[in-house]
C-alpha cells in the first residue's frame, strides 16, 4: 500500500527535478528582459547578437557585448543601433567608418 502511494510522489520529484536541470543549460535563461535606450559608442563594442523567438527568448533585441564583456541589450528598431550594427559590420570587413572622416595625409620624403 504505501509503495503504490511513494512510486507516483517519487516520479513527480524526478521529472521535477529534471525539468529545473533543463533550465540551466536552457539559452533562455540569458534572455534580455527590457533594452536600453542609451547609445553606445562604437569604440567600446566588440561584438554584437540578434535574439528573438528563433533563439528561445521573448523579446527582440541586438545585445552588444563591449570589450570589457558587458552585454547591453537595445531596440532592433532604434536607427542608433542599425548605424552601430551597419559600422560594425564595416570594421569587420576592413572599411573604414564613415564617421570617422577622411584619413590623414602622409607626408613624403623628397629625394
Amino acid at each position: 500500500m504505501a509503495l503504490r502511494v511513494l512510486l507516483p510522489l517519487l516520479l513527480l520529484a524526478v521529472a521535477l527535478l529534471l525539468h529545473q536541470a533543463e533550465g540551466v543549460n536552457n539559452p533562455a535563461s540569458d534572455c534580455c528582459l527590457k533594452t536600453s535606450q542609451k547609445t553606445i559608442p562604437i569604440k567600446l563594442v566588440k561584438s554584437y547578437s540578434i535574439q528573438g523567438p528563433e533563439s528561445g527568448c521573448v523579446l527582440h533585441a541586438v545585445v552588444f557585448t563591449t570589450k570589457k564583456n558587458v552585454k547591453i541589450c537595445c531596440s532592433p528598431t532604434d536607427p542608433a543601433v542599425q548605424k552601430l550594427i551597419k559600422n560594425l559590420k564595416n570594421l569587420k570587413n576592413g572599411r573604414r567608418n564613415p564617421s570617422q572622416g577622411k584619413p590623414k595625409r602622409q607626408n613624403r620624403k623628397q629625394v
